[in-house]
């Protein structure tokens, strides 16, 4: 009996000593995913943003790889509703990174005749020229996004924008601006390449 006690009094040190082993390899364990996940950027979110010339956006946002984003939804200039798409990448994959932006929208017909107003002008037969306008826009940017691995980021893009706008009956328009009633034009297409700067934030869920 005293040599099986005092055999197992030697074995407690190494028993305990297993077990301490055992439970540091389980926090471990249990420690890895959750710290491979934190480095894993989220997946899915919604990004919000406001800028000029294209107003305000809500998009949906998936990330499929630690590099790209796709971004998709509607936006409003507060004249008119369009909807946009657009791709990012994301070259360097740290908190703080610089982005490549491409997006294109179309904004659908509608008046815009409040224009006049902003610039003070009285309502006229011009003012019945601007209505069913409508416009197409590509925009290419940088900007620099903080947060680009957490559930919530911002960014700011700075780029130019390349705007296709339509108007479907101008010639009140140029009727006023040459002082000619006997001038009649079909629709009246315009092109511009025109600054673009943007400012939002993405909140991601998943």
């Amino acid at each position: 009996m005293t040599m099986d006690s005092s055999s197992l009094r030697r074995r407690h040190p190494s028993l305990l000593s297993s077990g301490i082993a055992l439970g540091c390899l389980a926090v471990l364990g249990t420690a890895t995913p959750a710290l491979a996940q934190d480095d894993t950027p989220h997946k899915v979110g919604l990004l919000l943003d406001a800028g000029a010339p294209h107003g305000i956006g809500l998009s949906a946002v998936v990330r499929p790889t630690n590099w790209l984003r796709l971004q998709a939804g509607p936006t409003t200039n507060t004249l008119s509703i369009g909807v946009r798409g657009g791709v990012t990448l994301l070259p360097i994959d740290t908190f703080i990174a610089p982005t490549l932006n491409v997006e294109a929208g179309h904004y659908f017909g509608s008046e815009y005749s409040e224009v006049l107003d902003w610039l003070g002008r009285e309502p006229s037969a011009t003012s019945e020229a601007i209505r069913d306008v409508t416009y197409n826009y590509v925009t290419g940017s940088v900007g620099l996004e903080v947060g680009t691995k957490s559930r919530f980021n911002f960014f700011l893009n700075v780029g130019l924008s390349y705007v296709a706008l339509t108007v479907p009956e101008p010639t009140p328009l140029i009727q006023d601006a040459s002082g000619d009633d006997s001038v009649t034009s079909g629709p009246l297409h315009l092109r511009a390449t025109i600054p673009s700067v943007k400012l939002g934030f993405i909140v991601y869920f998943f």
